[in-house]
């Protein structure tokens, strides 16, 4: 019996796939690895693409699995916006300090993400994981905060005064602003250090998981920082 998304990600996974061709990087499905909503995508000599179907959103997206290259990763993402049409977001000016951020929590661990972009160029990355102190329940929402708070940390120590964070977590700029009452400890702790900030902040809102580059950059640094 065939899986139920069978034809639809067969179709776009052999679309994908010729895609990488013509870039020079062989890639080919793994038999037997269909799933009604996957499919597993090959990467000669190098690693496994997974590449996942929404039926309620009719969209796709990938997650990269055992390829160790850094470069690697990298070129196979913008190949998959290129190839999705999703390469340039009218999100991101590509001007002066831009950040992406955001928290994960997987089997009870909290971790943080974000990369720092000049220019459109990135020059740093930070991730790790949120100690369970400063978690305090929160989980995800922890996590999220600690990207915030470690990547203006990161610009306050680099004489860094102005910069664009883009967000999926609306009360990280209402609480950074003072709109949102804090009703936890971890939500009053960062109003407060954000308060006292003095960066100049443009807070931008984006939908989760939906293709944002950076954004899902920042969630992958997020999710591997558990590992």
């Amino acid at each position: 019996m065939p899986y139920k998304y069978e034809s639809q990600l067969n179709t776009k996974a052999g679309e994908f796939i010729s895609f990488l061709s013509d870039k020079n990087i062989l890639a080919d499905i793994i038999s037997d690895s269909i799933r009604d909503y996957s499919i597993k995508i090959e990467i000669k000599d190098a690693g496994v693409i997974n590449l996942f179907y929404s039926p309620n959103k009719d969209s796709y997206k990938i997650t990269i699995q055992d390829i160790k290259n850094k470069n690697l990763i990298r070129e196979i993402e913008n190949y998959w916006y290129e190839f999705s049409g999703n390469e340039i977001k009218e999100y991101y000016s590509n001007k002066g300090i831009e950040i992406d951020v955001d928290g994960s929590y997987q089997n009870g661990v909290t971790t943080y993400g974000c990369v720092i972009r000049k220019n459109g160029k990135v020059i740093k990355e930070l991730s790790g994981i949120v100690d369970e102190v400063e978690v305090d329940g929160s989980y995800q929402v922890a996590g999220e905060i600690k990207a915030v708070k470690e990547a203006v940390n990161w610009c306050l120590e680099n004489s860094i005064n102005d910069i664009t964070i883009y967000h999926d977590y609306n009360g990280l700029e209402m609480w950074a602003k003072g709109i949102w009452k804090t009703k936890k400890p971890v939500s009053k702790s960062y109003s407060e250090f954000m308060r006292i900030v003095s960066i100049k902040i443009n807070w931008v809102k984006i939908e989760s998981h939906t293709g944002v580059k950076w954004n899902e950059y920042a969630d992958k640094l997020a999710k591997n920082a558990a590992k």
